[in-house]
């Protein structure tokens, strides 16, 4: 049998990957958006209730450390509803049936993804103090710790190291397809908000339910 962390060999083109994304969402739109919406509820509940015992200050005289600190204790919250929509992606992917209710379904795995997310913010936050470009290198390198987690159940290191070592071997392509994706979703939220029907599940769709098989199955 191969062994499961072995780098796979892959490449891929980014326009075509995206123009392939924008197909397979067809018909599952809502119930990504469905579920994108829950993520930013629950983030927005569990973020004001935090910031009632870590003052944020104001837009004139922000608390920085304050904001880190709601941050990283709402990730055992939001980190299982994140991978719960990776989750969709992926399974979309492999031709499966979709359903929003299935973002509450990985809170069994609370503790492995929150410190994944922890790790990961840790890292990308201390290469900003250094430099700006390992930030960047990181953000993109970890991309697929989440559902390396959920799907091959790996534990919080030996994913994030598995994510980094199969980036790398393409990591501007990657970088390319996630940053090409930003802009495509920034574009989407310009009109009122409506392009983020078709975006959001693009993004996900795109990076999750195309991309990720084609690097790591």
């Amino acid at each position: 049998m191969e062994n499961e962390n072995q780098i796979k060999e892959y490449d891929f083109d980014i326009i075509p990957m995206i123009k392939a994304g924008f197909a397979r969402i067809e018909g599952v739109k809502l119930q990504f958006v469905i579920a994108f919406v829950i993520y930013i509820l629950v983030a927005i509940v569990v973020q004001t209730l935090l910031g009632l015992i870590f003052p944020q200050g104001t837009i004139e005289a922000p608390n920085y450390l304050n904001q880190q600190i709601v941050g990283i204790l709402s990730y055992p919250v939001l980190m299982p509803i994140m991978a719960g929509i990776i989750m969709m992606a992926i399974e979309h992917g492999r031709g499966e049936e979709v359903n929003f209710k299935s973002v509450l379904n990985y809170y069994h795995l609370t503790g492995k993804v929150a410190l994944a997310g922890i790790l990961i913010y840790i890292m990308t936050m201390v290469g900003f103090v250094l430099l700006v470009i390992p930030a960047i290198y990181v953000s993109v390198a970890y991309v697929f710790t989440l559902p390396l987690i959920v799907d091959k159940n790996m534990e919080v290191w030996e994913a994030m190291e598995h994510s980094r070592k199969t980036v790398t071997k393409h990591w501007f392509k990657v970088a390319g397809l996630m940053g090409a994706l930003s802009i495509i979703l920034f574009l989407g939220a310009i009109p009122l908000g409506i392009g983020l029907i078709w975006t959001v599940p693009l993004m996900f769709v795109t990076l999750y339910g195309l991309a990720y098989p084609v690097m790591f199955e």
